[in-house]
């Protein structure tokens, strides 16, 4: 029993230690996710609303004609009509069961999940624009149309709910997640080839149940990677280099992207980026200014912040006044260096 309590309290330390260093967030990242998830849940639910707008649409066009047909498909000739409507919503989950638990074992979980979100939502709202502009039968004669009003009805797999297919977005934005940030060994090489694949049989589940056209499917194969990349270029341009959201982007440390990277590693890419390791992009006038001040170059130094926390979480007591470690002379060397270095060569100058 002793032994049990024993490895509960490691087990609990551990995922309190996890928490505290990978998920929690300051106000500022938290006000962030909080307008994220806002602005995800109203695209949703006006793709939801102009999906019932097509389907009402449907319904008069085919009263009009007096009949209901199906456009010609070439899939449809190849892969035969089933009638297992509740795959296709079984493989959003079998995509969401792995997403989900990547992102829970991941280094930086907030950032993975804010790109998810951004992108889906971008996606979703290229969704609004298309699925009621143009309506078209739908490929399944036994589609049930949406009554009532357009506002408070939800229903799935309705007539005329077409143009592009959301349950290949689904598929495919989470397969982009874990092409982007799944680990990079074999496993996740593994994993990564496993979800595509799961990607490519829901498409043609979707398709075999008559729930799309071919193009439908094929436009959200072309629009969900077009989402994810200009998120991740906004991302990378407005939120990395701009040193914003740190809690989000580097929770650990500034240019740390997995526990096990090297401190060498982190001031590369610190100096890749532009960035100081407060977060701040850098300025070498304002380091100047700091140099002919006397001001140190790291006030507090985060690589000694984070030798505290291993410190206290080790049993060990921390330095007095958070004084780094001979551990952390590298990174402050690096910047004592490069001060002087720009102050001789600045006042050689001018």
């Amino acid at each position: 029993m002793a032994r049990v309590n024993e490895l509960g309290q490691k087990a609990f330390g551990f995922v309190w230690r996890r928490i505290r260093r990978n998920w929690w967030l300051d106000r500022v990242c938290i006000i962030f996710l909080v307008c994220v998830v806002i602005v995800f849940g109203l695209t949703y639910y006006f793709m939801n609303v102009m999906a019932n707008v097509a389907s009402q649409r449907s319904k008069l066009i085919e009263d009009q004609l007096g009949q209901r047909f199906t456009l010609p498909d070439v899939f449809f000739l190849f892969i035969g009509y089933v009638e297992l409507l509740w795959m296709t919503d079984m493989f959003d989950a079998l995509m969401f069961v792995p997403t989900a638990a990547l992102i829970i074992t991941h280094d930086r979980p907030w950032r993975v999940v804010s790109r998810l979100l951004l992108s889906w939502g971008l996606a979703s709202i290229i969704r609004i624009t298309t699925v009621a502009i143009t309506s078209v039968p739908d490929p399944r004669p036994s589609c049930e149309y949406a009554h009532g009003n357009v506002f408070s009805t939800f229903t799935l797999h309705r007539c005329g709910d077409a143009i592009y297919s959301g349950h290949t977005l689904i598929f495919v934005v989470c397969s982009l997640v874990w092409s982007s940030f799944a680990p990079r060994n074999w496993l996740g090489r593994i994993l990564t080839a496993f979800v595509y694949g799961l990607a490519i049989a829901g498409s043609l589940i979707v398709i075999a149940n008559r729930a799309h056209y071919t193009i439908d499917v094929l436009l959200a194969w072309y629009i969900a990677p077009g989402a994810w990349y200009i998120v991740a270029w906004f991302w990378f341009w407005h939120v990395t280099k701009k040193g914003r959201l740190l809690k989000i982007e580097f929770p650990v440390e500034v240019g740390r992207h997995r526990d096990s990277d090297s401190e060498e590693k982190c001031q590369r890419r610190r100096v890749e980026l532009g960035l100081m390791p407060d977060g701040t992009p850098y300025d070498p006038v304002a380091l100047y200014l700091r140099a002919l001040h006397g001001e140190p170059e790291l006030s507090p130094p985060v690589s000694a912040a984070r030798t505290t926390e291993k410190q206290e979480v080790d049993g060990a007591a921390p330095t007095a006044g958070g004084t780094p470690n001979p551990n952390d002379e590298c990174v402050l060397t690096i910047g004592e260096s490069s001060s002087q270095a720009f102050t001789e060569d600045f006042s050689a100058r001018h």
